[in-house]
């Protein structure tokens, strides 16, 4: 059964790579707009909208860790199915390339995007998440015998390796990092199943919790981004560093929104419309682009204030995504594609 938070996040995530994707009309805005108020919230949405893959590798953490499968139906129900997407999407994307002439069309070419590098640049996500679907069966040993303790050390030892990275961005001493590397297939699933086995006995009181686990990260890599910007590269070190705390407000995004849910009951319509929105997700993530760049076409004849006009970009795409997705499922052989 499906845990209303769990498809809650999903659409927070997918709304965060949309914005991740707006380009100019969004996620780089700070560096064209000239109104104040759009430029610091544009920068404030750098790191927000980072935690979109960690969310999605936490969601599923929490939804395949506790599974036992055996590995004849992990490659048959699940590994086999994800690389026919890998491959049907991949080549539809190719081929969308070479009918705008930015591909030419080459067995070559077509292997070559399907193999070693997408044409479009977003579908990096589904060949990680192919990874985290090979190593399954191991994270799901792991948490086996894991005790809340070794989550504590786990999530410990990312703080700790996010926190001197950030000091090596702006002290110019980098320490070395692979002391602290820990693999986003790793780290994010277990904390993700780790919330999600929490009880939460007071829901206030997780909720402000992991409310300030989110919150205070977040306003001290950005402004300490801020008060360094002049001397940092703008998509080179800028965009490194704001993303160093990235794993401790993910993991204060993904314990807010079960905690908030902890305790309150959903109208049977409003628990229908979350489920069904969050079952459109994946589906959505696969064709962004192309409803993106239609939406964009009518964005640049609006004139509106720029952050504004941005979270309408994304706003839009995603509607008009919930939307092309819900048909599109009622088509018996696509559905499984999607």
């Amino acid at each position: 059964m499906k845990k209303t938070y769990i498809e809650c996040l999903r659409i927070i995530a997918i709304i965060l790579v949309i914005y991740n994707h707006t380009r100019e009309l969004g996620f780089t805005l700070y560096q064209y707009t000239s109104d104040p108020c759009s430029y610091y919230l544009s920068v404030l949405m750098i790191p927000v909208c980072k935690t979109a893959v960690p969310l999605f590798l936490m969601i599923s953490g929490a939804t395949l860790l506790g599974k036992e499968e055996d590995y004849r139906y992990l490659f048959s129900r699940r590994i086999v199915r994800y690389a026919g997407i890998i491959l049907f999407w991949g080549s539809l994307q190719y081929f969308r390339y070479v009918r705008t002439g930015k591909a030419e069309l080459s067995v070559r070419g077509w292997w070559n995007n399907i193999y070693s590098s997408p044409k479009l640049e977003t579908y990096w996500y589904l060949y990680l998440y192919l990874g985290f679907l090979l190593l399954l069966p191991l994270p799901r040993k792991t948490v086996a015998g894991m005790r809340d303790q070794d989550y504590r050390y786990l999530f410990g030892l990312s703080c700790l390796g996010s926190v001197l990275t950030m000091f090596g961005y702006f002290s110019g001493c980098f320490i070395n990092n692979s002391i602290f590397l820990l693999p986003s297939v790793f780290l994010y699933p277990l904390l993700g199943y780790w919330i999600d086995k929490m009880p939460c006995h007071n829901d206030r009181k997780e909720a402000v919790k992991y409310s300030l686990t989110a919150i205070l990260p977040l306003c001290v890599i950005v402004s300490v981004c801020l008060i360094f910007e002049k001397n940092m590269d703008w998509n080179g070190d800028f965009m490194d560093a704001i993303q160093c705390l990235t794993p401790i407000i993910s993991f204060g995004i993904f314990g807010f929104i079960k905690s908030m849910d902890a305790g309150h009951r959903y109208s049977a319509r409003l628990e229908k419309v979350i489920l069904a929105v969050g079952d459109t997700v994946f589906g959505i993530y696969l064709t962004e682009d192309m409803i993106r760049n239609q939406v964009a076409k009518l964005i640049v004849h609006i004139h509106a204030n720029d952050f504004i006009l941005a979270v309408f970009y994304t706003l839009l795409t995603f509607i008009l995504g919930v939307i092309f997705i819900a048909v599109v499922k009622k088509i018996p052989v696509l559905k499984k594609l999607i």
